[in-house]
């Protein structure tokens, strides 16, 4: 018997893991935020030298990808307490990235926008490519055959990039390059979200709401005690 090679196969998904995994992943733990800070150390550097090579690197450190998948897939199933869990990761990478690069900016002397900045505010190309980065992820997170492709995927997301580039409009006081990089955001965040939510039912994830309830109670857990 042939072995079927569809794209929504249901039957080649662990779900329980995949929303084990999700549920971990979106958690604010500290190593969670620790990395964030890191990151946009990191990223913000690169930015302001002028360096894609350093915000790349920036990209493979951050976990913010996980929080926004994690957020698609608790509005996708109605579940408050996931949606919840990953929309405070969210914000608590927004704020840690964007207070790092205005006081790094501050302290740094910047002499105007690099290069680097204006390409990651180039945001009339980025609808596509955030649904397309998006799709990525929600495949890479439910399928072992290309959980490998992650690490190219938290590259072509660009989830990092714009919100340290806000940090160095505000401490540039460049608040053109701010507003651009909060709407490149914005477009990425929401295009990654839509996608995943779609993917993710496709992929017959509306059955287990249980799992997923019970995964974030023991996640809740784990936070109480840190």
């Amino acid at each position: 018997m042939r072995e079927k090679n569809r794209l929504f196969d249901k039957q080649q998904v662990d779900h329980k893991a995949v929303i084990e995994q999700l549920v971990t992943e979106s958690s604010p733990r500290k190593t969670f935020l620790v990395l964030i800070f890191i990151s946009s150390v990191i990223a913000a550097f690169g930015l302001l030298n002028d360096s894609a090579a350093i915000v790349i690197g920036a990209m493979l450190v951050a976990p913010l990808l996980w929080p926004v998948l994690g957020l698609g897939m608790g509005m996708m199933l109605f579940d408050w307490s996931m949606v919840r869990l990953s929309i405070f990761s969210i914000i608590a990478s927004v704020v840690i990235a964007v207070a790092t690069a205005m006081v790094i900016t501050f302290f740094y002397v910047p002499l105007g926008a690099s290069h680097e900045i204006l390409q990651q505010t180039n945001f009339g190309f980025m609808i596509p490519v955030a649904l397309a980065a998006g799709a990525a992820a929600a495949f890479a997170a439910c399928y072992d055959s290309v959980k490998e492709a992650v690490t190219g995927i938290a590259i072509s997301v660009a989830l990092l990039p714009p919100l340290v580039t806000i940090g160095i409009g505000i401490g540039g006081t460049d608040w053109q390059l701010m507003i651009d990089a909060a709407t490149l955001f914005g477009i990425n965040l929401l295009g990654i979200i839509v996608i995943t939510f779609i993917i993710f039912q496709l992929l017959g994830f509306r059955n287990y709401r249980r799992t997923l309830e019970s995964a974030v109670k023991r996640e809740e857990k784990v936070l109480k005690q840190q």
